[in-house]
């Protein structure tokens, strides 16, 4: 069988399902939660990370930025990753990176998760926080962005948007269609949870 008639047989997935992001807007992790495939990757464009933590009223990113951006650096030279930007918030960082192949990209963002939920850990103790189970409340989220002007610059103001939010301008609710799929999700799994309870 000819390799054209081999990927003609291979179905696209559904629109607005969780494999259809991954595939074709070349999104993973986050609240996405699905591991059958693996994380895109291209070394031709970057890679926007986001890690979002369970840290507690006493604990914010922010207080500890400086000691956040060492590790951040000294992990992406462990893996010749080159960071583009970075966005710290209270609760989730944002990054924009480019790596050279795929597994310098899965464990650079393996190493720094682990890099940052030890360190998070000894200060939990620290202040006597107790929260049962990981730091993350998510594998890092990842969708990958051209290195074209207008995806460029869309993402640099995002970044922007967020360092501003945590200066103290108000927080703009986000429109983006993945936040509206995966709200339009846990609304769907509500109802069906509750659907027994009114029977």
């Amino acid at each position: 069988m000819s390799r054209a008639k081999q990927l003609s047989l291979i179905k696209d997935p559904r629109s607005e399902t969780k494999l259809w992001w991954i595939q074709k807007q070349h999104t993973y992790g986050g609240e996405l939660n699905y591991r059958k495939v693996a994380r895109p990757f291209d070394s031709k464009k970057l890679t926007h990370a986001v890690l979002k933590a369970r840290l507690g009223n006493s604990l914010r990113f922010t207080r500890s930025q400086s000691s956040i951006r060492k590790v951040i650096a000294d992990v992406a030279s462990k893996y010749a990753v080159k960071i583009k930007d970075i966005a710290i918030n209270h609760d989730h960082i944002h990054l924009l990176f480019s790596a050279g192949h795929r597994v310098g990209q899965v464990r650079f963002l393996r190493l720094l998760a682990a890099e940052l939920g030890r360190k998070y850990k000894t200060l939990r103790r620290k202040f006597g926080i107790r929260l049962k189970g990981s730091l993350w409340l998510h594998r890092p989220f990842t969708r990958l962005v051209p290195w074209a002007k207008k995806s460029l610059e869309g993402v640099l103001n995002y970044f922007r948007k967020n360092r501003d939010e945590v200066l103290g301008l108000p927080y703009e609710p986000r429109q983006h269609r993945l936040s509206q799929f995966l709200s339009k999700r846990r609304k769907s799994r509500k109802a069906a949870a509750l659907r027994p309870l009114l029977l």
